[in-house]
């Protein structure tokens, strides 16, 4: 009689878990994509950050859905600041409480980091896909 239950709890921990790591993913990628792009990563153009963000993605890196935009305050230059944004549709892992998540339809992460070196890239306001 309980076993229904304890067999939701069990999901239901498994999928607060799997979406907690997937964010948490997202915000790495986030941070990682602002990093290389405040220390303009040798060489680095527009679609070699992107695959080098998502490649820095271990859960989202590979979903061709997620998708990175940068911009900067103005002309990207030395001083200036760019806004890196990583997003990703969210997906469940075994699909039985999908009516639980389904108010969270992307995870999203923003981060705004000064430019130290001068940039190679141009800014984004079209967000790339992962490769």
């Amino acid at each position: 009689m309980l076993m229904p239950f304890l067999l939701m709890l069990l999901i239901g921990v498994v999928e607060f878990s799997w979406t907690f790591a997937t964010d948490l993913d997202v915000k790495q990628g986030a941070r990682e994509g602002a990093r290389l792009a405040a220390v303009d990563f040798p060489g680095i153009d527009n679609a070699a950050m992107a695959a080098e963000v998502c490649s820095r993605m271990d859960l989202v890196g590979s979903n061709p859905a997620t998708t990175i935009s940068w911009t900067s305050d103005g002309s990207p230059e030395v001083s200036e600041g760019v806004t890196v944004t990583v997003s990703t549709p969210h997906e469940t892992l075994t699909g039985f409480l999908d009516w639980a998540f389904a108010s969270i339809t992307t995870l999203d992460a923003t981060v705004e980091i000064r430019i130290e070196q001068p940039p190679s890239w141009d800014d984004t306001t079209t967000p790339i896909n992962c490769p």
